[in-house]
């Protein structure tokens, strides 16, 4: 299941226990000086969304200010039944934006400066894996990077990645670096003894040890205006849909590589998920890589990190992801996952159950 992770991080729609704080090692840092941008930003005494805007023409993208939505994780293991597996949990806060330097930020002033903070946890096991992941990403109002894209998995495997987005000396730009195993390093620690007397000490060999993996050196590219990263893109999907609008389209960057995605309104229904009945529409996706990339539309493993046959139910009126389904590698053969809400705090006063 080692691909579990990345249903909290790709379209972070799968989602399940809250996570009340973040984790000190993606906490809020001292971030760069403020630039202009064509951002919005509401009235901190107003508790709207904050909005990312995106430009003429292209579709905004609204995060709420205090949700916490928890879902839960379950496999389809056939006539074994369907195991809940794990919980994965989604939080969006909305904070002041402090300069470096600044002590005190004022709600009063005409023109407070705010952040967007993302996050989701994802907590499993089952048999031998196990997995705690936090993925989030960081809507800020700086020029580079608007958009910072951070994952920390541990358990059973244990990685990094970090993408930051935005102009970088007025070029739309895409930095994304991720950790690997030291390899050849020298330090002692990192050595195991031999099986025999008569062989030296050696490095260890790709071993799965967090404190043995080192930053790899970052990879930039340019990139298309407007360009998202998952999770500010599942928050897209969201607006689209809590707008009453019936498509958009744009560029997803995923690691250092460029799909271009449509999304548009499918059928409506009636679920019950653990949370409660909701009313909810399907949300139809279509992804291809852009003329310019190498790769196949089969090559995407977008949203959640899901692939086949991916179904995503949200609410209509709100944009809140109700379900989610699809499958996932683990190991040698796939298995069918479901990530359905289990509660929700925070959301939007239109998200209400279905009185049965």
């Amino acid at each position: 299941m080692g691909k579990f992770g990345e249903i909290a991080g790709a379209l972070l729609v799968a989602l399940a226990l809250v996570a009340p704080s973040f984790p000190q090692s993606l906490a809020p840092t001292a971030l760069p000086a403020a630039a202009p941008l064509a951002t919005q930003f509401n009235d901190p005494l107003q508790r709207g969304p904050l909005i990312l805007d995106r430009g003429p023409g292209e579709q905004e993208v609204h995060f709420p200010r205090d949700e916490e939505l928890e879902y839960l994780v379950s496999i389809d293991l056939g006539i074994l039944g369907e195991p809940t597996v794990g919980r994965v949990a989604m939080t969006s806060v909305v904070r002041p934006f402090a300069r470096p330097g600044d002590t005190e930020i004022s709600f009063d002033e005409e023109r407070s400066m705010e952040q967007a903070l993302v996050s989701a946890r994802a907590r499993g096991e089952y048999q031998v894996y196990t997995l705690d992941e936090t993925i989030q990403t960081r809507f800020q109002p700086v020029s580079f990077p608007q958009l910072k894209h951070e994952s920390i998995q541990r358990g059973t495997e244990n990685r990094r990645r970090e993408l930051s987005l935005g102009l970088k000396d007025g070029v739309p730009t895409a930095s994304y670096r991720n950790d690997g195993h030291c390899k050849t390093c020298k330090d002692d620690a990192h050595f195991v003894d031999p099986t025999f007397f008569w062989n030296d000490r050696s490095h260890c060999t790709g071993c799965k040890a967090a404190e043995h993996r080192i930053w790899k050196d970052p990879r930039e590219r340019e990139i298309p205006a407007k360009a998202v990263d998952m999770v500010t893109a599942v928050m897209l999907a969201r607006t689209v849909v809590s707008q009453g609008k019936a498509s958009a389209t744009f560029t997803l960057v995923d690691r250092d590589r460029l799909w271009e995605v449509e999304l548009s309104r499918g059928k409506r229904g009636r679920m019950k998920v653990s949370a409660g009945h909701y009313d909810v529409v399907e949300i139809v996706l279509k992804t291809r890589p852009p003329a310019s990339e190498t790769g196949r539309e089969e090559d995407f493993q977008g949203l959640f990190g899901l692939h086949g046959n991916i179904s995503i139910w949200m609410h209509p009126e709100s944009g809140v992801p109700v379900l989610i389904s699809g499958r996932i590698p683990a190991g040698p053969i796939e298995l069918d996952v479901r990530i359905e809400l289990d509660s929700a705090r925070g959301t939007p006063p239109s998200f209400v159950k279905v009185i049965k």
